[in-house]
Parts: C-alpha cells; sequence; structure tokens
C-alpha cells in the first residue's frame, strides 16, 4: 500500500493527463511507493510547469544538490508523510541521464520511446516495460564499469544480478535484442546477446560493451572526460573527509541537498519527561537520509560542550554543589531527588569563590550560545535545515535556557554590571536570529511526573508553564504538540509543520 502523499500526487498528475512512468529499479517499486527508498519517475519535459504545480500543490519541496551532483534534466522533490513520519523523495527526470559511477556524463535520448510504451504493473503504478528497463539496466551497468576498480565492479555485478533476475524473470531474450537493433547496433546487440545468455556476470562483455558504447554515444556526452574526472575526484575527497572525521571522533556529512534559497530553523522545546531528545534524534535522522542537515544543541546541560566551557569544567573540577541555588535546601528522598535546578531559578552563590567560578561558567555559556547562534543564522542562509535540541531566550530570566546574571544590573560594580550586558546581549541574539518553527511539546504534569518521579510536581508545571510562555515574535511560528500520542505520530505531525514552514520560506518552489 502506497503513502497518502505519493496516491495524492499521482492521481492528481493521472486526472491532469501527464505522460510519465516509473523507469528503473522497479524490483523494489513497492518499497519506493512506501517511502522505504526513493521514487525514479521519468516525466514528459513538454509538461514540466504541470508536473511542478501538482508537486508544489501537495507539498513536496524543491531542493538543489551540490554542483557535482546536479545534472540537466533531473530535479529533487521531497515530501514528508505525516501519518508515517517518513520523508518522500521523488527524482523526477526529463531526460535519461546516464554514465559513470557517481557521474551521469551522456543524454540517452529515449523518454519519448519509453512514455509511448509504459505498462501498469502490480502495483497499479505506471512503470516502463521489462524489455526496455532490462535493456536500460544492461547499458547502465556497461557505463558504470570501471577497468581498475574491481571492488565497484564487484557492487556494480551484486546490483545487476538481483535486477537482472527479476527481469530475466519477467522477459524474453529475443525481444530485448529487438530493442538493441532498433535502438543501437547490430555489434553492440551481439555483446548484449552474450550477456543474457551467460551463467554468471561477463566481466570481459561489460568492459567490450563499455568501449562501444561510449563511442555510440559519443555526440550525446553532456560532460567531458576531464569534468568527469574532477566529479569523481569530489566524490572521492567527500568519502576521505567523513572517514577521516569519524577517526577524529567526529562526524562530518557528505553534502546532499539543499534548499534553493533560505533555510528553516527548528527547536524543540519540552519539559523533562516529555520526549524532547527523543524526537530530536527521530526528526535529524529521518531528514539527513536526503538533506543538509545541521544539528545543534543550545542548552547548558549535558548536551555538547565548546571548548572553553569544557576546559572550565575540567580546571575548576566543579561539583553539582557549586552550581545550586544558595540557600539551604531539605534533603528529599532518593526517589525524588531533583537533577536539575532550572524550573526552581538560579541564585548566584554568595561565596566570593564559588561566585567567580559560576561567573566565569555562565560567561562561557553565553558567549557559546552567540557562536552557535551565528553557525545557526550561516547555514540558514546556505538553504540548511536547522534542528535545535532548546534555544537560548530572554522573556524568562534564571531557567529555561534564559539568562542568569540579570541580577547584576544593579550592582554598583562596574565590572559586574558590563558582564551582566554581555551576558545578555549575547542570549538577545535569538531574538535577532529567532527560529522559523518552534515545536512546544506539552502534556499532562501527571504523566510526565510518572516518567520523571525524580522530579516534584510543582517543578514540572512550572517548566512547562515557562516553555509555553516562551516567544521570539510574529515571525516566528509556535505550535503546542501534546505528547499524550504515540511516538510515530508526533513525529509526522513535527515534519509536517517543518513541511509548512519550508513552504512559508521559499514561497511558491
Amino acid at each position: 500500500m502506497r503513502l497518502k502523499n505519493i496516491q495524492r500526487v499521482f492521481e492528481e498528475l493521472d486526472s491532469k493527463g501527464v505522460r510519465y512512468c516509473h523507469w528503473k529499479s522497479n524490483e523494489h517499486l513497492l518499497a519506493a511507493l512506501q517511502g522505504d527508498t526513493d521514487l525514479d519517475i521519468l516525466f514528459d519535459y513538454s509538461q514540466i510547469s504541470t508536473v511542478e504545480e501538482v508537486l508544489r500543490r501537495n507539498d513536496f519541496h524543491l531542493f538543489v544538490a551540490p554542483w557535482y551532483r546536479n545534472y540537466d534534466g533531473i530535479v529533487d522533490y521531497i515530501g514528508f508523510d505525516e501519518d508515517t513520519g517518513k520523508i518522500v523523495h521523488i527524482h523526477t527526470h526529463y531526460k535519461l541521464m546516464i554514465g559513470e559511477v557517481g557521474v551521469k556524463s551522456f543524454h540517452l535520448p529515449w523518454e519519448e520511446i519509453i512514455l509511448d510504451n509504459i505498462i501498469v504493473d502490480e502495483h497499479d503504478f505506471k512503470v516502463v516495460s521489462p524489455e526496455m528497463e532490462y535493456l536500460l539496466l544492461i547499458v547502465r551497468t556497461a557505463l558504470k564499469f570501471q577497468k581498475y576498480n574491481s571492488s565497484s565492479n564487484k557492487q556494480i555485478a551484486a546490483h545487476f544480478r538481483v535486477e537482472g533476475q527479476w527481469l530475466h524473470n519477467r522477459t524474453q531474450s529475443q525481444d530485448i535484442i529487438a530493442l538493441s537493433d532498433t535502438y543501437l547496433t547490430s555489434d553492440i546487440s551481439q555483446i548484449i546477446t552474450e550477456i543474457l545468455e551467460a551463467q554468471d556476470f561477463d566481466l570481459k562483455s561489460f568492459e567490450e560493451l563499455n568501449k562501444k558504447l561510449k563511442a555510440f554515444l559519443k555526440k550525446n556526452r553532456k560532460l567531458s572526460v576531464t569534468r568527469v574526472l574532477s566529479i569523481q575526484l569530489m566524490h572521492l575527497s567527500s568519502k576521505i573527509k567523513v572517514k577521516s572525521s569519524i577517526m577524529r571522533g567526529s562526524r562530518t556529512a557528505i553534502q546532499k541537498r539543499r534548499l534553493p534559497h533560505r533555510g528553516i530553523i527548528v527547536t524543540l522545546m519540552g519539559p523533562d519527561g516529555a520526549g524532547k531528545s527523543t524526537q530530536t534524534k527521530a526528526i535529524v535522522q529521518e531528514l539527513r537520509k536526503k538533506m543538509d542537515v545541521l544539528y545543534m544543541y543550545l542548552g547548558s546541560g549535558d548536551g555538547a560542550k565548546s571548548i572553553q566551557r569544557k576546559t572550565i569544567s575540567k580546571v575548576t573540577s566543579l561539583g553539582k554543589t557549586v552550581f545550586a541555588p544558595a540557600k539551604e535546601h531539605k534533603k528529599k528522598s532518593p526517589q525524588r531527588q531533583s537533577k536539575t535546578s532550572s524550573a526552581k531559578g538560579f541564585n548566584l552563590s554568595s561565596d566570593p569563590r564559588k561566585f567567580a567560578i559560576q561567573l566565569s561558567r555562565l560567561l562561557s555559556i553565553a558567549r557559546e550560545k552567540k557562536r552557535r547562534l551565528q553557525k545557526i543564522e550561516k547555514a540558514r542562509k546556505k538553504g540548511v535545515i536547522v534542528i535545535c535540541d532548546r534555544y537560548p531566550q530572554t522573556s524568562i530570566f534564571n531557567y529555561n535556557d534564559g539568562p542568569k546574571l540579570q541580577s547584576l544590573k544593579s550592582s554598583s560594580s562596574y565590572f559586574l554590571r558590563r558582564m551582566a550586558e554581555y551576558e545578555y546581549n549575547c542570549y538577545a541574539l535569538a531574538n535577532a536570529i529567532a527560529p522559523d518553527l518552534v515545536i512546544k511539546l506539552t502534556g499532562d504534569p501527571l504523566v510526565l511526573a510518572s516518567r520523571r518521579p525524580e522530579m516534584e510536581i510543582e517543578e514540572i508545571i512550572k517548566k512547562q508553564d515557562g516553555i509555553k510562555a516562551i516567544s521570539y515574535g510574529s515571525e516566528t511560528k509556535h505550535v503546542n504538540i501534546d505528547i499524550d500520542q504515540e511516538v510515530t505520530a508526533i513525529k509526522g505531525m513535527i515534519l509536517a509543520e517543518i513541511s509548512k514552514a519550508i513552504r512559508h520560506n521559499n514561497g511558491s518552489l
């Protein structure tokens, strides 16, 4: 059964008489219709305006690949299915672009031939005829073959065996040869016959076919040999960069796709037990399958810390008591011992030594937030989707990611007043670099208390009320989502709101 947003799009395309078909890898078409892999759809180029209008109206958004993965006649549209919490990627092909591994250097001018001979398969979806698909698979495989890259050839062989066997059971060899005789040459058809009749993957036949095809398609070459080499080097460089970053303990992602103009900043907020971290992780993981995503932790707790803050923590060997409120508290039972003072507010210590440590740490946190906000804004301008866990705010001081030094504004010390001013300005940057979308996960305090028994219910209520009160102005959309739902349903609702924010920021694109 196909996803609802896929169903809607293709029903409307059919109603408008648009010619299209899924032109390759129909062996896993069902998985594509269920959002588990990409849809590769060949459309009639003369109907491009209708196709793009239908996609936009059904909340599929245009994304742009980096230059070395961007080809004439191929456009990426990505949508979100609210029911399943999945992203759906439609490769819209207006030209059949094929070529080497990771590169599409040739235009195969068979679009009209394919669209004039489509069939409807067992999934009630329009696809290329199996005979043409098999011929295309052989041609595509041969062009990917690399004489001196045995590792790549093994992967190519494995892929060909799976799809080739599936197509072999649905076709007759003579029908494929007839197509080859019509649209290629007799010499090429002879090699294709050898491949069809071979018991296993014949490397020599594919090597010979590679040469013949490149000669035959010479007039349809769209990228020079030099250009192909530069693109392949870019792919290699990206892979090396990722592997080296993993060795360093970080994780650099290969560039995928970005929005054509302005990206969006999305932040998730919620009291302890609301599932904020779970949903943030799930959303980032889902989006990163197909697009560039910057994840940023903007709290001051156990998340990622700047080098400066790590240094302060190590040098001072701070204990929890240093950052606790200065007043005395009665001991709680182990089951009810609170792990956070954020919901109660924050008091500066009267002990000069502890105060100095607090001041250093809080200024470090403020500087950290400022730098991360600047990085976030830079990413948004480049079309990246930014997902934030928490976000600085100036609506409420002393907790919920607000400034902690504002009591010093009335200090007799000029230095302390300036420090309070500096901290506030760092946090206030969040008002200028405001998120496009704020998702507030809220729920019944009793339910939250059952998830976090170490917290007092008064703390939970106060923190949740504080989160509900936070606002970043009219340009930011604030959405409350009740946590008393299935995790998948919440994820789908968040993705639906992200889709609306993308559409708002990028207009009719």
